[in-house]
């Protein structure tokens, strides 16, 4: 059967990587990408290679009003469009919220209305964060988590009233909750760096002398591989229907103090860094951590003053443990999990050879 599908995001890690294999996959699938720069879009066409052929870009922005699409466009993809992967987003942690809305609420909203537009829609697949959870703890399981905790920042929060959309949207839909992706792969390369990767450079430096959070915290990471394998076969999955699931580690998630114990040993391997012996950081409960943030503020340069404001932003997760139950996710799209110590210390590694 032919599939048409529209995806927002394909510019990005994840957008990019699910409709890579969902094409790979299936010979018969055309895709309309939603891409705000057509000049880029055609330089970097190079890296889909006969995929190509089957991909047609359709100028827009989920920023703009009705997605910035012409009207010619928008008829084409409501009369063709089989599915929609809806994958853009404002990651930054850092945004007020009302900037955070723009892209992941309000822009989530139009994606939704040209959706109510498609006559031969089958799926509405969204990729959301596991984060959403926000100041929660204990076990989140794979559903609406509620309001009540409230949310470390703008993006948690924003990305939840997005997913409050979509489960109020007539039709069928899915969505994913990734957590934070490392690397393409254990053993791949890194092609997007975040705020995982800038904390492990500023540990590496001895620049973050404590971190909120406790024996309980855990360090919650995937890769590319795993989230896009997985999303690819959800987006159109028959038993996948109006569900939300976890593309999390979970319970194979390391402890914070374990990874900053084996940050320690693999940095360690060499002389150079060895000899600087620089302390591990502390993990503190969140008042702690909140009287240092305004130490700093009071006494700090500004260099310092900038590394605090930037971990302000998302390490205060640390502070509300959880983990993320997967079960949903496993019966769908059981997976065969790689091995959080192997992947950690891939990471850990790439990052001393990036300072070297």
């Amino acid at each position: 059967m032919r599939e048409t599908i529209l995806v927002t995001g394909a510019t990005g890690l994840i957008g990019g990587g699910v409709l890579q294999r969902m094409l790979e996959a299936n010979p018969k699938l055309r895709a309309y990408v939603l891409v705000r720069d057509e000049l880029r879009w055609k330089r970097d066409l190079g890296r889909w290679g006969g995929l190509a052929s089957r991909i047609t870009a359709v100028s827009g922005d989920v920023r703009s009003p009705g997605m910035g699409m012409d009207s010619g466009a928008r008829s084409r993809i409501a009369s063709e469009v089989s599915a929609i992967l809806h994958a853009a987003a404002n990651t930054s942690f850092s945004r007020p919220l009302e900037e955070s809305r723009l892209s992941n609420t309000v822009g989530t909203n139009d994606v939704l209305e040209l959706a109510s537009e498609c006559r031969g829609l089958r799926r509405f697949a969204y990729v959301s964060t596991a984060f959403v959870a926000g100041r929660a703890t204990g076990t989140i399981l794979e559903r609406d988590n509620g309001l009540e905790s409230g949310w470390v920042n703008a993006y948690e929060q924003s990305k939840y009233e997005a997913e409050a959309l979509v489960r109020e949207a007539r039709g069928d839909w899915v969505i994913a909750r990734a957590a934070t992706i490392v690397c393409d792969a254990v053993g791949g390369p890194i092609s997007q760096a975040n705020a995982v990767h800038h904390t492990l450079r500023l540990w590496r430096r001895g620049l973050v002398p404590m971190l909120p959070g406790g024996p309980a915290s855990r360090a919650e990471v995937v890769t590319l591989e795993e989230v896009a394998r997985a999303i690819a076969a959800l987006a159109l999955h028959p038993d996948a229907a109006r569900t939300t699931v976890h593309l999390c580690a979970g319970e194979r998630a390391l402890a914070v103090g374990d990874v900053i114990a084996i940050a320690w040993e693999v940095w360690g391997c060499r002389d150079s860094w060895r000899r600087r012996a620089i302390p591990r950081p502390d993990l503190v409960d969140l008042g702690t951590y909140r009287l240092f943030e305004q130490t700093v503020e009071e006494t700090a340069d500004e260099r310092l003053k900038r590394i605090v404001r930037g971990l302000g932003t998302f390490a205060p997760q640390l502070a509300y443990p959880k983990q993320f139950d997967r079960r949903h996710a496993e019966s769908l799209v059981p997976s065969v999990p790689c091995d959080a110590e192997s992947l950690w210390r891939h990471v850990l590694a790439a990052t001393a050879r990036e300072a070297a």
